[in-house]
Protein backbone atom coordinates (compact mmCIF):
# COMPACT_ATOMS: atom_id res chain seq x y z
CA UNK A 1 0.00 0.00 0.00
CA UNK A 2 1.15 3.59 -0.83
CA UNK A 3 -0.12 6.21 1.43
CA UNK A 4 -0.42 10.06 0.49
CA UNK A 5 -0.75 12.17 4.26
CA UNK A 6 -1.89 15.45 3.94
CA UNK A 7 -1.79 17.22 7.40
CA UNK A 8 -4.32 19.85 8.11
CA UNK A 9 -4.56 19.70 11.80
CA UNK A 10 -2.93 23.13 12.73
CA UNK A 11 -3.83 26.16 14.58
CA UNK A 12 -3.50 28.69 11.16
CA UNK A 13 -1.93 31.54 12.93
CA UNK A 14 -0.06 33.07 10.39
CA UNK A 15 -3.71 33.48 9.01
CA UNK A 16 -5.09 35.48 11.64
CA UNK A 17 -9.19 36.25 12.27
CA UNK A 18 -10.13 33.92 9.58
CA UNK A 19 -11.15 30.25 8.78
CA UNK A 20 -8.12 27.55 7.90
CA UNK A 21 -5.58 28.48 5.67
CA UNK A 22 -6.04 25.50 3.60
CA UNK A 23 -9.89 26.49 3.27
CA UNK A 24 -9.44 29.68 1.61
CA UNK A 25 -10.44 30.38 -1.89
CA UNK A 26 -7.76 30.53 -4.20
CA UNK A 27 -8.09 32.98 -7.24
CA UNK A 28 -9.12 30.22 -9.79
CA UNK A 29 -12.03 29.75 -7.50
CA UNK A 30 -10.14 26.11 -6.15
CA UNK A 31 -9.57 25.57 -2.20
CA UNK A 32 -6.23 26.22 -1.67
CA UNK A 33 -5.71 22.93 -0.68
CA UNK A 34 -7.49 21.95 -3.88
CA UNK A 35 -4.85 23.76 -5.74
CA UNK A 36 -1.74 22.64 -3.55
CA UNK A 37 -2.84 18.71 -4.47
CA UNK A 38 -3.53 20.01 -8.06
CA UNK A 39 0.35 19.04 -8.83
CA UNK A 40 -0.03 14.89 -7.46
CA UNK A 41 -1.21 12.23 -9.76
CA UNK A 42 -3.61 10.79 -7.12
CA UNK A 43 -3.36 7.66 -8.76
CA UNK A 44 0.25 6.71 -7.66
CA UNK A 45 -1.20 6.23 -4.76
CA UNK A 46 -3.88 3.78 -2.53
CA UNK A 47 -5.15 6.03 -0.08
CA UNK A 48 -5.22 9.71 0.36
CA UNK A 49 -5.85 11.12 4.59
CA UNK A 50 -6.67 14.29 4.89
CA UNK A 51 -6.23 15.02 8.40
CA UNK A 52 -8.32 17.92 10.50
CA UNK A 53 -9.10 18.73 13.67
CA UNK A 54 -12.54 18.40 15.51
CA UNK A 55 -12.67 22.10 16.55
CA UNK A 56 -12.66 23.48 12.53
CA UNK A 57 -15.02 20.18 11.68
CA UNK A 58 -17.71 21.61 13.99
CA UNK A 59 -16.89 25.37 13.49
CA UNK A 60 -16.65 25.51 9.59
CA UNK A 61 -17.96 22.23 8.21
CA UNK A 62 -14.90 21.46 7.57
CA UNK A 63 -15.08 17.76 6.76
CA UNK A 64 -18.40 18.17 4.72
CA UNK A 65 -16.33 20.46 2.60
CA UNK A 66 -13.84 18.23 2.56
CA UNK A 67 -15.71 15.15 0.94
CA UNK A 68 -17.67 17.76 -1.86
CA UNK A 69 -14.48 18.78 -2.92
CA UNK A 70 -12.53 15.48 -2.82
CA UNK A 71 -15.38 12.93 -3.86
CA UNK A 72 -13.37 10.06 -4.42
CA UNK A 73 -13.45 7.51 -2.02
CA UNK A 74 -9.65 6.42 -1.99
CA UNK A 75 -9.53 10.11 -0.58
CA UNK A 76 -10.82 10.37 3.50
CA UNK A 77 -10.86 12.80 5.74
CA UNK A 78 -8.92 12.16 9.18
CA UNK A 79 -10.71 13.99 12.43
CA UNK A 80 -8.32 14.58 15.42
CA UNK A 81 -9.82 15.15 18.52
CA UNK A 82 -7.80 17.80 19.36
CA UNK A 83 -5.13 19.95 18.32
CA UNK A 84 -1.53 18.31 18.16
CA UNK A 85 1.93 19.33 19.73
CA UNK A 86 3.58 19.39 15.96
CA UNK A 87 2.91 18.13 12.14
CA UNK A 88 5.04 15.02 13.46
CA UNK A 89 2.60 14.14 15.73
CA UNK A 90 0.06 13.98 13.71
CA UNK A 91 1.60 11.90 11.38
CA UNK A 92 2.37 9.60 13.92
CA UNK A 93 -1.83 10.01 14.92
CA UNK A 94 -2.82 9.29 11.67
CA UNK A 95 -0.23 6.13 11.18
CA UNK A 96 -1.51 4.56 14.71
CA UNK A 97 -5.30 5.43 14.15
CA UNK A 98 -5.47 3.92 11.09
CA UNK A 99 -3.34 1.13 11.22
CA UNK A 100 -1.44 2.41 7.91
CA UNK A 101 1.51 -0.06 7.04
CA UNK A 102 4.16 0.20 3.86
CA UNK A 103 5.17 3.52 1.91
CA UNK A 104 3.70 6.70 2.75
CA UNK A 105 4.41 10.67 1.35
CA UNK A 106 3.56 13.16 3.29
CA UNK A 107 2.38 16.56 1.99
CA UNK A 108 1.90 20.18 3.25
CA UNK A 109 -1.09 22.18 2.64
CA UNK A 110 0.14 25.45 1.75
CA UNK A 111 1.92 25.55 -0.91
CA UNK A 112 2.41 24.22 -4.51
CA UNK A 113 4.72 21.81 -5.85
CA UNK A 114 5.27 20.37 -9.37
CA UNK A 115 7.48 17.70 -8.93
CA UNK A 116 7.17 13.85 -9.85
CA UNK A 117 5.62 12.01 -7.38
CA UNK A 118 6.14 8.77 -8.41
CA UNK A 119 9.12 8.54 -6.68
CA UNK A 120 9.57 5.49 -3.95
CA UNK A 121 11.57 5.25 -0.79
CA UNK A 122 12.97 7.10 1.16
CA UNK A 123 13.00 11.22 -0.37
CA UNK A 124 12.49 14.66 0.48
CA UNK A 125 11.73 17.16 -2.29
CA UNK A 126 13.04 20.58 -2.66
CA UNK A 127 14.60 23.60 -4.81
CA UNK A 128 18.20 25.27 -5.09
CA UNK A 129 17.37 28.71 -4.04
CA UNK A 130 20.29 29.72 -6.75
CA UNK A 131 18.08 29.02 -9.35
CA UNK A 132 14.81 30.06 -7.93
CA UNK A 133 13.06 32.53 -5.73
CA UNK A 134 12.27 31.00 -2.37
CA UNK A 135 10.69 33.58 0.14
CA UNK A 136 11.07 33.21 4.00
CA UNK A 137 14.39 31.22 3.69
CA UNK A 138 14.23 31.71 7.75
CA UNK A 139 11.62 29.63 7.95
CA UNK A 140 13.23 26.67 5.75
CA UNK A 141 14.80 23.48 6.04
CA UNK A 142 18.30 23.41 4.59
CA UNK A 143 19.56 20.25 3.24
CA UNK A 144 22.97 18.95 2.45
CA UNK A 145 23.32 16.42 -0.55
CA UNK A 146 26.06 14.52 -1.61
CA UNK A 147 27.45 13.35 -5.07
CA UNK A 148 25.21 10.72 -4.84
CA UNK A 149 22.30 12.62 -4.12
CA UNK A 150 21.94 11.00 -1.13
CA UNK A 151 20.62 13.71 1.87
CA UNK A 152 23.33 13.79 4.66
CA UNK A 153 21.69 15.86 6.76
CA UNK A 154 18.78 18.39 7.31
CA UNK A 155 18.74 21.31 9.15
CA UNK A 156 15.76 23.16 10.19
CA UNK A 157 14.97 26.81 10.38
CA UNK A 158 19.01 27.32 9.82
CA UNK A 159 20.85 28.42 6.19
CA UNK A 160 23.21 25.29 5.94
CA UNK A 161 23.04 24.76 2.07
CA UNK A 162 21.87 25.90 -1.28
CA UNK A 163 18.76 23.67 -1.20
CA UNK A 164 15.62 23.94 1.03
CA UNK A 165 13.07 21.40 1.55
CA UNK A 166 8.87 22.12 0.01
CA UNK A 167 7.44 20.41 2.08
CA UNK A 168 7.04 16.72 0.21
CA UNK A 169 8.26 13.81 2.24
CA UNK A 170 8.54 9.89 1.38
CA UNK A 171 9.24 7.27 3.94
CA UNK A 172 9.38 3.64 2.59
CA UNK A 173 7.71 2.29 5.27
CA UNK A 174 5.10 3.66 8.16
CA UNK A 175 7.38 1.66 10.57
CA UNK A 176 10.24 3.90 9.92
CA UNK A 177 8.55 7.33 10.39
CA UNK A 178 7.41 5.60 13.89
CA UNK A 179 11.00 4.20 14.86
CA UNK A 180 12.43 7.14 14.48
CA UNK A 181 9.36 9.13 16.25
CA UNK A 182 9.23 7.05 19.20
CA UNK A 183 13.02 7.95 19.36
CA UNK A 184 12.70 11.73 19.00
CA UNK A 185 9.14 12.44 21.02
CA UNK A 186 9.49 12.88 24.82
CA UNK A 187 12.21 14.91 26.39
CA UNK A 188 14.17 14.89 23.13
CA UNK A 189 11.81 17.22 22.12
CA UNK A 190 12.61 19.74 24.37
CA UNK A 191 15.82 19.97 22.45
CA UNK A 192 14.32 20.88 19.29
CA UNK A 193 13.69 24.28 17.43
CA UNK A 194 10.90 26.16 20.00
CA UNK A 195 10.42 21.98 21.42
CA UNK A 196 9.03 21.44 18.26
CA UNK A 197 9.37 18.00 16.36
CA UNK A 198 9.65 18.53 12.69
CA UNK A 199 9.28 15.67 10.05
CA UNK A 200 12.94 17.22 8.84
CA UNK A 201 14.05 16.17 12.70
CA UNK A 202 12.52 12.84 11.75
CA UNK A 203 14.38 12.95 8.62
CA UNK A 204 17.76 14.21 10.44
CA UNK A 205 17.47 11.08 12.98
CA UNK A 206 17.27 8.27 10.31
CA UNK A 207 20.25 9.74 8.32
CA UNK A 208 22.04 10.34 11.41
CA UNK A 209 21.34 6.46 13.33
CA UNK A 210 21.66 4.85 10.16
CA UNK A 211 18.11 3.56 10.08
CA UNK A 212 17.73 4.53 6.15
CA UNK A 213 19.07 7.05 3.79
CA UNK A 214 17.26 9.41 1.52
CA UNK A 215 17.00 10.44 -1.84
CA UNK A 216 17.05 14.40 -2.70
CA UNK A 217 14.65 15.83 -5.86
CA UNK A 218 14.71 18.64 -7.11
CA UNK A 219 10.79 19.94 -7.82
CA UNK A 220 10.27 21.74 -11.40
CA UNK A 221 7.58 25.04 -9.94
CA UNK A 222 6.70 25.87 -6.62
CA UNK A 223 4.35 28.37 -4.75
CA UNK A 224 4.31 29.48 -1.30
CA UNK A 225 1.48 30.49 1.09
CA UNK A 226 2.94 29.83 4.34
CA UNK A 227 1.50 33.05 5.65
CA UNK A 228 -1.09 35.66 4.60
CA UNK A 229 1.43 38.04 3.13
CA UNK A 230 2.24 35.02 0.72
CA UNK A 231 -1.43 34.73 0.28
CA UNK A 232 -1.77 38.37 -0.94
CA UNK A 233 0.97 38.10 -3.10
CA UNK A 234 -0.71 35.52 -4.98
CA UNK A 235 -3.88 37.32 -5.08
CA UNK A 236 -2.43 40.51 -6.46
CA UNK A 237 -0.89 38.44 -9.09
CA UNK A 238 -4.68 36.93 -9.81
CA UNK A 239 -6.33 40.19 -9.83
CA UNK A 240 -8.55 40.84 -12.18
CA UNK A 241 -7.92 44.23 -14.39
CA UNK A 242 -11.56 45.74 -15.96
CA UNK A 243 -9.73 47.44 -19.16
CA UNK A 244 -11.53 50.09 -21.15
CA UNK A 245 -10.24 49.65 -25.04
CA UNK A 246 -10.14 52.92 -26.80
CA UNK A 247 -7.97 55.39 -25.12
CA UNK A 248 -5.91 52.73 -23.06
CA UNK A 249 -5.75 49.33 -25.57
CA UNK A 250 -6.37 51.32 -28.60
CA UNK A 251 -5.54 55.15 -29.53
CA UNK A 252 -9.00 56.67 -29.17
CA UNK A 253 -11.63 57.23 -31.97
CA UNK A 254 -15.37 57.41 -31.62
CA UNK A 255 -18.33 55.81 -33.80
CA UNK A 256 -17.95 58.90 -36.03
CA UNK A 257 -15.72 60.96 -38.16
CA UNK A 258 -13.04 60.05 -40.52
CA UNK A 259 -11.31 57.50 -37.96
CA UNK A 260 -13.74 55.41 -36.23
CA UNK A 261 -14.74 52.24 -34.46
CA UNK A 262 -15.00 50.81 -38.48
CA UNK A 263 -11.86 51.28 -39.70
CA UNK A 264 -9.67 52.32 -36.74
CA UNK A 265 -7.32 49.12 -35.62
CA UNK A 266 -4.39 51.30 -34.39
CA UNK A 267 -3.51 49.43 -31.12
CA UNK A 268 -1.28 51.55 -28.44
CA UNK A 269 1.67 48.70 -28.82
CA UNK A 270 3.30 49.57 -24.85
CA UNK A 271 -0.17 48.99 -23.24
CA UNK A 272 -0.69 46.21 -24.99
CA UNK A 273 2.51 44.78 -23.99
CA UNK A 274 2.00 45.55 -20.38
CA UNK A 275 -1.53 43.91 -20.28
CA UNK A 276 0.10 40.82 -21.77
CA UNK A 277 2.63 40.71 -18.75
CA UNK A 278 -0.19 40.61 -16.36
CA UNK A 279 -2.19 38.24 -17.91
CA UNK A 280 1.24 36.06 -18.23
CA UNK A 281 1.46 36.44 -14.40
CA UNK A 282 -2.10 35.19 -13.76
CA UNK A 283 -3.85 38.24 -14.32
CA UNK A 284 -7.75 38.41 -15.50
CA UNK A 285 -8.33 41.07 -18.04
CA UNK A 286 -12.22 41.97 -18.54
CA UNK A 287 -12.41 44.32 -21.39
CA UNK A 288 -14.87 47.09 -21.71
CA UNK A 289 -16.29 49.68 -24.16
CA UNK A 290 -18.46 52.38 -25.21
CA UNK A 291 -18.39 49.99 -28.42
CA UNK A 292 -22.23 48.28 -29.59
CA UNK A 293 -22.15 44.64 -29.76
CA UNK A 294 -22.19 44.93 -33.67
CA UNK A 295 -18.36 45.45 -33.15
CA UNK A 296 -17.32 42.40 -31.01
CA UNK A 297 -16.27 40.34 -33.75
CA UNK A 298 -14.11 43.05 -34.97
CA UNK A 299 -12.21 43.63 -31.96
CA UNK A 300 -12.15 39.78 -31.06
CA UNK A 301 -10.03 39.26 -34.62
CA UNK A 302 -7.64 42.21 -33.92
CA UNK A 303 -7.03 41.11 -29.99
CA UNK A 304 -6.40 37.56 -31.41
CA UNK A 305 -3.97 38.91 -33.94
CA UNK A 306 -2.23 40.85 -31.28
CA UNK A 307 -1.76 37.52 -28.87
CA UNK A 308 -4.09 39.15 -26.21
CA UNK A 309 -6.07 36.71 -24.42
CA UNK A 310 -8.47 37.35 -21.92
CA UNK A 311 -11.87 36.70 -19.52
CA UNK A 312 -14.33 38.25 -21.28
CA UNK A 313 -15.25 41.64 -23.44
CA UNK A 314 -17.96 43.73 -22.05
CA UNK A 315 -19.52 45.86 -25.39
CA UNK A 316 -22.22 48.71 -25.13
CA UNK A 317 -20.94 50.15 -21.93
CA UNK A 318 -22.06 53.52 -20.98
CA UNK A 319 -19.89 56.29 -22.50
CA UNK A 320 -19.27 57.86 -19.11
CA UNK A 321 -17.62 57.02 -15.52
CA UNK A 322 -16.85 53.10 -14.49
CA UNK A 323 -17.07 52.33 -10.62
CA UNK A 324 -15.99 48.99 -9.16
CA UNK A 325 -17.85 47.68 -6.22
CA UNK A 326 -16.79 44.76 -4.28
CA UNK A 327 -16.50 43.83 -0.21
CA UNK A 328 -13.38 43.50 2.15
CA UNK A 329 -12.56 41.45 4.40
CA UNK A 330 -9.53 39.59 6.40
CA UNK A 331 -9.06 37.12 3.48
CA UNK A 332 -9.97 39.68 0.90
CA UNK A 333 -8.33 42.94 2.61
CA UNK A 334 -9.22 46.76 1.86
CA UNK A 335 -8.88 47.99 -0.11
CA UNK A 336 -10.74 44.76 -2.43
CA UNK A 337 -10.91 47.31 -5.47
CA UNK A 338 -8.85 50.27 -6.99
CA UNK A 339 -9.05 52.22 -9.78
CA UNK A 340 -6.29 53.66 -12.19
CA UNK A 341 -6.67 56.76 -14.23
CA UNK A 342 -4.82 57.81 -17.18
CA UNK A 343 -4.67 60.43 -19.60
CA UNK A 344 -6.00 59.36 -23.12
CA UNK A 345 -3.62 57.30 -25.15
CA UNK A 346 -1.35 57.61 -22.40
CA UNK A 347 1.36 54.64 -21.34
CA UNK A 348 -0.35 52.43 -18.84
CA UNK A 349 2.84 51.35 -17.02
CA UNK A 350 3.47 54.54 -15.68
CA UNK A 351 0.40 54.47 -13.89
CA UNK A 352 0.18 50.88 -12.61
CA UNK A 353 2.39 51.43 -9.77
CA UNK A 354 2.07 48.32 -7.90
CA UNK A 355 -0.66 46.73 -9.62
CA UNK A 356 1.76 45.73 -12.17
CA UNK A 357 4.47 44.43 -9.79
Amino acid sequence: MRTLIVPCAGRSTRYPDMRPKWLLTHPNGELMLKKALSAVDMSLFDRVYIVIVKEHDKRYDAGLILRQVFPSPKIKVHVLKDFTSCVAETIHKVIKDNRIKGEIVIKDSDNFVGADYSARGNFVIGMNIEHREVSRLAAKSFIKVNEAGLITDIIEKRVKSNLVSLGVYGFESAELFERAYASLSGDKAAELVGGELYISHVIAYCIGSSLASFSYYEAGSFEDWGTLGDWLKVQRRHATYLVDVDGVVMKNCGRYGRVNWSNNEEMLPENVKALKALAAGGAQLVFITSRAEAYRRKLEKLFARHGITYHAMVMGCNHSPRVVINDFAPSNPYPSCEAVNIPRNARLSDYLGKAAD
